[in-house]
């Protein structure tokens, strides 16, 4: 049996038919844009160029004051870390202040405590009891006591043509000198003398306690700094002095005494060479 022989197959290229649709394709998008640029309005080209215009301003402007706020920023920062470094060292002060004021209100508090402490002693005199107070007739037999020594005395000097000078009894400072200041209050059998006074007062022994002078020189001498009393003791004169005595140290007066040996006047030009 004889074959047929096979059929040759044709070859298509769709190369050239593609080309021809893209280019038609282009024809067309050209077209499409020509007629749609035509169509557009003249104004609203230029409105659109306009607005692209000032777009590209205000984002200039837009980054120019982005620039700002952040030199703004930086401004703000500083001003702050120098406002805390001012608060710190303001509060750093305030408690400076503050501990100066308290070391003032203690000082303060301690000057008005020393100052209380130094306010001025009243000194008061305990009432003497009854039993121990004198009576009018011991008075009056004392005076007459002394009237009678008087005229013996006054009949002792009728007889002498010349008498002698008075007697002198110096007074003199104990140890290596005085730190302070001496008040004499010289102490007889029978009363007491305060010679601070120009003129010399004489204090019975029983109206010591109620005598205004020798109360004033004891509120003078607790009242002072470097003040004392002295006490001048004659032979014959203890229980005067032990009763003064007794009144200073019940009321704090710093006292001491001196001997006054003989009976002669009292001289004090010893102590007062130095003032």
């Amino acid at each position: 049996m004889v074959r047929r022989p096979p059929i040759e197959e044709e070859d298509v290229s769709l190369f050239p038919f593609l080309s021809i649709i893209a280019a038609v394709i282009g024809v067309l998008t050209l077209m499409i844009a020509a007629v749609t640029l035509g169509q557009m309005n003249q104004g609203d080209v230029k409105e659109a160029m306009a607005n692209a215009i000032a777009m590209d301003r205000l984002q200039k402007e837009l980054a120019g004051l982005e620039d700002l706020v952040e030199k703004l920023n930086v401004r703000i920062d500083k001003d702050q870390a120098a406002l805390l470094a001012d608060a710190k060292e303001r509060q750093n002060e305030l408690v400076k202040t503050r501990a100066e004021l308290d070391a003032l209100v203690k000082e303060l508090s301690a000057t008005q405590e020393r100052a209380a402490e130094l306010k001025e002693i009243k000194i008061v005199i305990p009432e003497v009891p009854k039993s121990e107070r004198e009576s009018l007739a011991d008075i009056k037999a004392k005076q007459a006591m002394l009237n009678e020594r008087l005229a013996a005395l006054r009949i002792q000097l009728e007889k002498r043509i010349n008498p002698p000078d008075e007697a002198e009894v110096s007074v003199l400072p104990g140890g290596t000198g005085l730190s302070f200041t001496p008040h004499f209050v010289e102490c007889t059998a029978s009363a007491i003398v305060l010679h601070d006074e120009a003129k010399p007062i004489t204090i019975r022994r029983e109206a010591i306690g109620a005598d205004a002078k020798f109360t004033g020189l004891l509120e003078t001498v607790v009242n002072a700094n470097n003040h004392s009393i002295v006490f001048l003791v004659r032979s014959d004169s203890l229980a005067t002095y032990r009763a003064a005595k007794r009144l200073c140290d019940q009321n704090g007066v710093r006292n001491g005494k001196l001997p006054a040996v003989g009976n002669g006047r009292l001289d004090f030009s010893h102590f007062r060479k130095g003032k």
